[in-house]
């Protein structure tokens, strides 16, 4: 897996404060050397995303949002993709080193 690309779907209300969220993940795997491509998108658009062209590993849905993980779960599982409710806190704090953390554990434990 360290050497694997990490692809990571955020997704929030409006994208805007998962944007934010986005680049202190994206720095997070930096500074730990890891290749990960980042994605913030809202959480309406979701009905327009071809999941399987996306080929993601693992979407991480904000606290605002939820009550879409249960059927955007039931859309991706299926294909491999995890999807995790985003830790309250961390996602306040915009806490990227956590979330970050976060992934890295879900992807370990897949």
């Amino acid at each position: 897996m360290a050497d694997k690309k990490i692809k990571v779907v955020l997704v929030c209300a409006a994208g805007m404060s998962s944007s934010l969220l986005e680049e202190k993940i994206r720095k997070a795997a930096e500074k730990a050397g890891r290749d990960m491509e980042l994605k913030a998108i809202d959480s309406s658009s979701m009905g327009m995303w071809d999941f399987e062209k996306e080929c993601m590993d693992i979407i991480l849905v904000a606290p605002q949002v939820r009550y879409i993980k249960r059927n955007l779960a039931q859309r991706v599982e299926p294909m491999g993709v995890i999807v995790q409710d985003i830790d309250t806190i961390a996602y306040g704090m915009v806490d990227g080193e956590k979330i970050f953390e976060q992934v890295i554990d879900a992807l370990k434990a897949k």
